[in-house]
This record gives structure tokens, C-alpha cells and sequence, in this order.
């Protein structure tokens, strides 16, 4: 501490002795009062959280909006699950019908579109009253099995709406892409351009594995197929498909619900005014790694699921995960996994999780707007103090420098009140000095002639050291101390004797020394000083 001291006294030495106005003092004063309020006002705003009120609302707010899309999507998707079993009970049931009454169709090919035109209503149906963009059926057999592509081909229907609205029908159209086109023209179903008589199954690799997994209750059997592009066709979907399984265990095939890309889109696009490249995605998830290029996006219309690819968890942000794409794009978001299927499933342990997720730059910049306003607010309360520490000086010292000018003056009797006690305190003090002064030096002319006067009368001046040797021992002590210049109480006290002892030699001394006055016998004093007197 000592040396912080000497290390400010040296370099206050070093600066000089530079003085400073008033009005630069005052200026520093308040600018550093300011400072130190806004300081203050900075350290409770810290303390009372304002400055993470922002990040901590956005947080409620994805919490709500990932809590809200998880409960929709899972909700809408188990009941697509449902309705698509019901689908595949009703259709096995007609179809196994159907067959007892006509013969099977593996041995009869040209039956087979006399089958799927029976079911074309049924699957009409189920379009019309699900939420979902499209319906299938696919038979474990083709119309022409000796064709080379006869291994994959594979017949059925396909009926698609050309926009999914949950809400109402009005202005969709229902459109055919894959089947007999006499059993589409029949139902007034027009064909999409894409359409083709049979499906090929070769890449389709979930229909596989829906057909070889048949040793459960049929409400546990469907798929959830990933993001799929059939051949010929200009739209992603996601395909629920349910095996069509006979009473005595003989499988016909599939059927299933479509969920297209747009779909999801319309469906679960999050929203926020705050964040517009935010988006939600459903896709495969293993814990750390969100597969978004086997899933969907809904949201930010500049990006796919294929231009995300995977995201992997990078760091995490307190409790909220950073996720980075292989590209190195970064994003801030949370990920719940989503129940697909149920317990006892040969697919349980496949797991998908939505996301919602925003550009971490997006995040940082919505998180930093609020503190912004908070900064800029407290730079500008400075900025108003500083300016006003400037006017505020300036005017409060104004009188006092315009008083000063005044005290300039000679004529200090004269001066106006400043209405400021202390200046008027300090030109009254002035003033009474300035008297007092002029007095002194009326006296000093006075004495100066007197000693002039008696310099010049050296008869009185010898008479006086002459009767010098009258004085008694006690009067000339008091001669003496008069000669050091003591006033009569001085005396008194260094003789130990009273005032009034003093006043009586002080008349025994006038009379033998031949004074009138103690002005005139210190006239006599001072010329004798230099000749101290002897006894």
C-alpha cells in the first residue's frame, strides 16, 4: 500500500504542479460520479440476472415449442399407426375373402386386377379420412412373372392427394402413381405423370423387412420406413407400412400410409418471429449423431434434410446441446426421442427423436439483442451524464469565477453580493484586511515622522539614555522586555507581576524619562535598539 502511495506522489511529481480550474475539477467530480452509478447500475443489472433474461426466456420458449411439436408428432404418428393396422386388418379380411371365393392370385395372374379394383374404395377411403398424403398397397405377387423384371415387380395401388391439408379436402386432388390405370379411371382417379403399373421393390428395402418379420400381434408388426424417394417420383415420403397376414398365417403382401415431405412441413413447421431459419426434424437417432438425412425438415425453406445430412452432438451449452453438421455448420437446439413403436416390436430398438433447432449464430445474435438495448442504454446515460457534468460545472461555477474577477478589483467596500456565502464571507475578510492594512500603514507613517522628529531633537534623545540610569531594577526589566517588543500583558505575565503593577512603572518610567505615551517611549525604544542597556 505504501508503495502504491509513493508510486502517486512520484508521478504527480513527474506531471508538475499543473493547476486546474475549478470548473475542471467540478467536471471530473461528476464524470466520475456518473461513471460510478452506471457502474453500480451495470453490477445490479449483472446481479439481478437482466443480461441472462434473454437466453433464459428463448430457452422457455424452446422447451414449450420441442415439448408442444414432440406431443403433435407422436400423437398424429401413433394414430397413423393405428388407423394403418385397421387398414391392414380390413384389407387382409377382404382380401382373404376375396381369394377363398375367386382362387388365389399367385397361380392366376390376370385376377389380380380384378382384386385391387375390390380394394380401391377401401384404400379411397382411408385416404379421405387420415392425415396423411398418400395410401398404398403392395401384393406379394405381379402380373407378369416371367419378365426379367419379374423378381422385383411387384402389383398394387397407389393413390396420392396433391395437397395434404388436415383440415379440410377442398382444392386437393387424389391422383394415381402406381397401378392397373383401368381400376383408377374406374374410381375417377387421374394418373400422375410419374405413374407406373407395378411397383419395384428392389429398393425398398423396409418392405423386406415388414414381409419376413410376422411372429407378433399385427398392432406391433408395422415400419416406419426413412425418408424415401420412389423411383420415378419427384417427393421424399415416409412409408408406414403393415404386413397383410391371413388367419392361417399367409402373407399378401403389404399396405400402409404415406407421410410426404410437404406433409410434414405444413404440419410441424415451428414458428418464431425471433428466430425465422429456425426448423424441427424427425430422423433416426443413436443418442449422439441425428441422422437428418433419413428424416424430414420443417422450417427454414432454404433448407433439406439433405443439405443438413447428420448432426452430431458437439459441446454442450450448459443444458442445451450445440450440434455441428459434417459440413462444420453449427446449431443450437434440443432433441426428444419420439416412441415409434411399442413394446414387443421387432423394431423397438430403432430410435427417432424430433429437434427443433436454430443457427447458433442466430441464437447468439437474439441472445446478445437484449443486451444491446441494455448497453446502449447505459452508454447513452453516460454519454447524457458526461454532457451534462459539462453544462452543470460550467453554470455552478460561473458566478463563482465572475465574483473572483470582482475581488480583483481595488475597490473591495464597493463589491455586489454573490449571493454565494463563502465569496461573500471571503470580500468582507478582504475588505476588513485592506482596512487594516491602511491603518497599519497611517501608524508606521505616524512613527516614521515621530522618529524623524526625534532623531532630529538629539537634546531630548540624550536626556532620555541619560535618565536611563534613574530607572529602579524592576523598571528597567520592564524597559527591557519592552525593548523585545512585549505588549504590556506579555510583561506582566513573563514578571509574574499584575497589569496594573506594569501600568504603575510604566507611569514611573514616562515621568523619568520625559514621555508622554507608550508610542512615544517605543519611538525612544527603537532608537536604542542596537545599544543594549546595561545595568
Amino acid at each position: 500500500m505504501n508503495m502504491f502511495r509513493e508510486a502517486l506522489v512520484l508521478l504527480r511529481r513527474v506531471k508538475g504542479e499543473k493547476a486546474r480550474t475549478l470548473q475542471m475539477r467540478l467536471f471530473v467530480f461528476f464524470t466520475l460520479f456518473a461513471i460510478a452509478l452506471v457502474g453500480l447500475g451495470l453490477l445490479i443489472l449483472t446481479l439481478a440476472g437482466v443480461f441472462d433474461s434473454a437466453e433464459k426466456r428463448h430457452r422457455v420458449w424452446l422447451d414449450t415449442e420441442i415439448e408442444y411439436l414432440q406431443h403433435h408428432v407422436s400423437e398424429d404418428y401413433s394414430k397413423l399407426a393405428l388407423r394403418g393396422v385397421a387398414l391392414a386388418e380390413t384389407l387382409s379380411s377382404d382380401i382373404e375373402a376375396w381369394i377363398q371365393e375367386n382362387g388365389s392370385v399367385a397361380a392366376q395372374p390376370e385376377k389380380i386386377e380384378a382384386l385391387l379394383a375390390e380394394q380401391a374404395k377401401t384404400m379411397l377411403s382411408a385416404l379421405n379420412n387420415n392425415v396423411c398424403s398418400g395410401v398404398f398397397i403392395i401384393l406379394d405377387a405381379t402380373v407378369n412373372p416371367a419378365s426379367v423384371t419379374g423378381g422385383t415387380s411387384r402389383s398394387g395401388l397407389y393413390f396420392k392427394r396433391t395437397e395434404t391439408n388436415n383440415l379440410t379436402a377442398l382444392n386437393s386432388k387424389t391422383l394415381c402413381l402406381r397401378g392397373p390405370a383401368s381400376v383408377a379411371r374406374a374410381n375417377g382417379v387421374e394418373l400422375l405423370g410419374q405413374w407406373r403399373m407395378e411397383f419395384d421393390i428392389g429398393g425398398m428395402d423396409f418392405i423386406h423387412k415388414v414381409l419376413a418379420n410376422r411372429n407378433a400381434d399385427l398392432s406391433r408388426l408395422y415400419y416406419w420406413s426413412e425418408r424415401y424417394l420412389m423411383e420415378g417420383n419427384s417427393e421424399h415420403v415416409m412409408l408406414l407400412s403393415v404386413p397383410l397376414i391371413a388367419r392361417d398365417g399367409t402373407v399378401y403382401g403389404v399396405c400402409g400410409i404415406e407421410v410426404s415431405a410437404m406433409m410434414f412441413k405444413r404440419l410441424y413447421e415451428p414458428e418464431s418471429v425471433q428466430f425465422p431459419r429456425l426448423f424441427a426434424t424427425i430422423a433416426p437417432y443413436d443418442g449422439e449423431t441425428l441422422n437428418t438425412g433419413a428424416g424430414f425438415v420443417a422450417g427454414n425453406s432454404y433448407l433439406t434434410s439433405q443439405t443438413i445430412g447428420s448432426l452430431s452432438v458437439e459441446k454442450p451449452r450448459g443444458d442445451l446441446p450445440v450440434w455441428r453438421t459434417e459440413d462444420g455448420n453449427t446449431y443450437t437446439g434440443r432433441a426428444e426421442t419420439l416412441r415409434l413403436y411399442p413394446t414387443g416390436s421387432p423394431y423397438e430398438e430403432e430410435t427417432w427423436a424430433l429437434a427443433v433447432l436454430v443457427p447458433a449464430s442466430d441464437w447468439e445474435a437474439a441472445t446478445r439483442q437484449n443486451n444491446g438495448v441494455v448497453y446502449g442504454s447505459l452508454t447513452a446515460l453516460l454519454l447524457i451524464s458526461l454532457l451534462t457534468a459539462v453544462l452543470v460545472s460550467k453554470r455552478y461555477i460561473r458566478p463563482v469565477v465572475q465574483a473572483l474577477e470582482l475581488i480583483k478589483s481595488d475597490d473591495r467596500q464597493s463589491l455586489p453580493k454573490t449571493q454565494i456565502a463563502e465569496i461573500d464571507d471571503l470580500t468582507e475578510y478582504l475588505a476588513a484586511q485592506d482596512e487594516e492594512r491602511k491603518s497599519l500603514g497611517a501608524e508606521n507613517e505616524t512613527l516614521t515622522a515621530e522618529l524623524e522628529r526625534a532623531k532630529s531633537g538629539s537634546a531630548a534623545y540624550k536626556r532620555f539614555q541619560t535618565n536611563l540610569e534613574t530607572l529602579t531594577v524592576t523598571e528597567r526589566a520592564v524597559f527591557n522586555l519592552y525593548m523585545e517588543n512585549l505588549t504590556a500583558r506579555q510583561i506582566a505575565e513573563r514578571l509574574f507581576i499584575t497589569l496594573r503593577t506594569v501600568k504603575f512603572h510604566n507611569s514611573n518610567i514616562y515621568a523619568k524619562l520625559g514621555v508622554s505615551s507608550l508610542k512615544e517611549l517605543m519611538v525612544y525604544v527603537n532608537m536604542t535598539k542596537g545599544a543594549p542597556f546595561e545595568n
